[in-house]
């Protein structure tokens, strides 16, 4: 057994985690949730956080922020490539920290970004009546306490808004959770009717108010960026949101 293993308490473990995500990896955010969350309840089956890792504990959250600059322009390859970059940092960094973990003695799964466009459509044309993706970073960052939900239920902080991207790490360490926010950062569900500029902007009308409505409809986003053609991204309802500029 890793004698590093054996000497760290896990305040320790946990604090020495996330300062080799953020100081040697150089992740913007990082938290930790339970893999016994209650937000993973929803997950389907075979895609719980202890099915994917026998004897899982805990799942390391790892967030990129996207600069407001890279999806004020979502119709041009810019957004694109900006996407593309950010996606290889993602699964370099998951990778380098699962490896961490290994060498720990813990197991470790690292879960790359978020599926491909192209996967949303090969389901749809296979008949899926709804999008399952390998693990769901959304879950897992509000979960670890890094951010909430906003009106169309994508993953808000409070220091960049809607302007991050997600990697997760299930493992069997035991490290300390951190606590959930509690108050709201989406100003329409501070203040009710305030705002809706990420509908309003979406021009495939694929936005509807979460969780009443069901938030994202991926298939119909996925087949609006079919139609702007490869390389092209649309990221309107990102650089819409008022909040994190």
């Amino acid at each position: 057994m890793c004698a590093e293993k054996e000497m760290q308490t896990k305040e320790e473990l946990t604090r020495s985690v996330k300062d080799y995500a953020l100081e040697t990896l150089g992740a913007d955010l990082v938290g930790i949730a339970s893999a016994d969350d209650p937000h993973f309840v929803r997950a389907p089956k075979g895609h719980h956080p202890t099915e994917l890792v026998e004897g899982a504990k805990s799942v390391v959250v790892l967030g990129i922020r996207q600069m407001k600059e890279t999806v004020s322009h979502p119709l041009s390859e810019m957004h694109s490539k900006h996407y593309d970059l950010m996606n290889i940092w993602l699964e370099e960094a998951s990778y380098r920290m699962a490896r961490k973990l290994k060498d720990m003695d813990f197991s470790a799964l690292f879960i790359p970004e978020t599926d491909p466009y192209e996967k949303f459509l090969i389901q749809r044309n296979a008949g899926y009546p709804r999008f399952h993706t390998v693990f769901c970073h959304i879950h897992a960052a509000v979960a670890a306490g890094l951010g909430r939900r906003g009106k169309i239920g994508v993953v808000l902080t409070p220091q960049f808004g809607p302007l991050q991207r997600w990697t997760s790490i299930i493992t069997t360490a035991d490290l300390t959770p951190d606590p959930k926010i509690e108050g709201e950062i989406c100003l329409d569900f501070i203040k009710p009717g305030s705002c809706q500029k990420c509908v309003d902007e979406c021009p495939s009308s694929s936005l509807r108010a979460w969780p009443e409505e069901g938030g994202v409809q991926m298939y119909k986003c996925a087949h609006n960026n079919g139609k702007l053609g490869r390389g092209v991204m649309c990221a309107n309802c990102l650089a819409a949101c008022p909040v994190g500029r």
